[in-house]
């Protein structure tokens, strides 16, 4: 199961209560989940469970879905990269910083957040690797809580206002990125980060690529299916 762009806020308890509900009737030996990154809308470290005691029952959930003998995987997004290593020494865990490729019945499928994929704004890619280097990282870690919380409320204000050019639709993805995945081989392409559903194939080089985006969670959340060899995007309706 894929999982992407959920962006909860401290307040959104329905749309945390869908998410936690989903995790636990995934929870079970075999299953694996994939989140895609942007599962919450801020993170600023693990004091967030204390400013935002409303976080902690989804942490509680995905550690009850590996202790379960399911397999979770994290990756960062654009609001949630200072997760860092957290969710894999809390809860096990694995944290994928940028992408991994699985195999999905002899498919070599990429997996990532989807930043780096869709039409390339380099400001947003000099943003993104500021705020990752190992010392603004250890900088940010240091802060007193509320500054963290202004630097991240600042960072959101650029990432909202940072888009492709006008004609240029954000689902567009780059295509140097697609020439690359497909001189490794990659059969499918899953990510998030668009905040639009997208699924279509792209062809490069004699090759065609899957390209599946999921869409956000806004007035429902969504989880993207894998099993029999086919893939079914299915709505997760808040209470």
């Amino acid at each position: 199961m894929f999982v992407a762009d959920v962006h909860l806020k401290r307040d959104e308890t329905a749309k945390r209560d869908a998410l936690i509900r989903l995790i636990d009737s995934l929870a079970r030996p075999g299953m694996r989940l994939y989140l895609l990154g942007d599962v919450f809308d801020v993170w600023i470290g693990e004091v967030q469970l204390e400013t935002e005691p409303e976080m902690r029952p989804v942490i509680e959930a995905m550690e009850r879905f590996v202790k379960s003998g399911g397999a979770l995987t994290f990756f960062h997004g654009n609001r949630d990269f200072y997760m860092g290593r957290f969710l894999t020494r809390r809860a096990g865990a694995e944290t994928v910083r940028r992408s991994k490729v699985i195999d999905l019945d002899g498919r070599r499928t990429w997996l990532a957040h989807g930043d780096l994929l869709h039409a390339p704004d380099q400001l947003h890619r000099f943003v993104r690797w500021l705020l990752r280097t190992p010392v603004l990282t250890a900088v940010f870690y240091a802060l007193p809580r509320d500054m963290k919380y202004g630097t991240s409320r600042t960072y959101q204000g650029i990432s909202s206002r940072v888009r492709p050019r006008p004609e240029v639709p954000k689902h567009e993805i780059d295509r140097a990125a697609i020439r690359r995945l497909a001189r490794r081989g990659i059969d499918v392409v899953i990510c998030g980060h668009a905040h639009v559903p997208v699924d279509r194939v792209v062809r490069h080089g004699g090759r065609e690529i899957r390209l599946i985006v999921l869409p956000a969670w806004t007035d429902r959340g969504w989880a993207l299916e894998y099993s029999g060899g086919a893939f079914e995007l299915k709505a997760v309706d808040y209470p």
